[in-house]
């Protein structure tokens, strides 16, 4: 079997009658992977493309999560060689399948200000921040990037890693996606035009996105943490 990718978390190996695993670093707790083959299943139940998760495994002390394998590429893989047209043609896309997303309503996963106070160090003063955000049912990815969406060999859009995946207004995973963008303003301006916000309407959530980010990032420093 041969390792297809590599990450903080899991290995992506690959499987034979076109599967792939994906296969958890030994310390990662079961819990979050229970949580994350959910989201997928309920996902998928909305007809939003995502690879089809078939079932956990467990295998020389590793827990991992079978999925039907994708053949293509990221869209960041993607966006690498094309023309200034067909650039704008695949930003007008990851925003529709973005928009697709956004157009369900969902009770039955996280609200995204308890998601949010999971990653907030128990900092009264970001958690009184996200309690003066505004509530809302919206389906959100969470953690939707380029990097996060593949082109597969029919240039269809596949939505990946449903790790973040919870329940909330629509503004707060637009400012999510805008702020992963911040690497690219020409992508990140499009995006936003194409969802049709403006940036203003987006700051309550940037703040609260980059005080978590500060944390996330000295707790990196302590721990080596993702």
């Amino acid at each position: 079997m041969d390792i297809i990718a590599s990450g903080n978390t899991a290995d992506i190996i690959e499987q034979e009658n076109n599967m792939i695993c994906k296969f958890f670093k030994t310390n990662y707790p079961l819990i979050y992977i229970e949580h994350k083959f959910n989201n997928v299943k309920s996902i998928r139940g909305l007809g939003i493309d995502t690879p089809t998760p078939y079932k956990m495994i467990h295998l020389d002390g590793r827990n991992g999560i079978l999925y039907e394998r994708v053949i293509g590429e990221t869209l960041y893989s993607k966006l690498k060689d094309v023309t200034n047209e067909e650039r704008e043609a695949w930003i007008d896309k990851f925003a529709g399948l973005h928009r697709k997303v956004l157009s369900h309503h969902v009770d039955n996963v996280i609200d995204f200000k308890d998601f949010l106070k999971i990653h907030a160090s128990n900092s009264s003063d970001v958690i009184s921040r996200i309690d003066a955000l505004k509530n809302g049912d919206c389906l959100l990815h969470g953690d939707f990037h380029p990097g996060n969406v593949m082109v597969d060999a029919y240039n269809r859009l596949i939505l990946i890693d449903m790790m973040n995946i919870c329940r909330g207004p629509a503004e707060y995973d637009v400012a999510r996606t805008y702020f992963l963008l911040e690497g690219n303003k020409e992508f990140q301006n499009k995006y936003l035009k194409y969802m049709g916000y403006k940036v203003k309407e987006l700051i309550p959530y940037l703040e609260v996105i980059m005080l978590i980010r500060e944390k996330e990032l000295k707790q990196q420093n302590r721990i080596d943490y993702l």
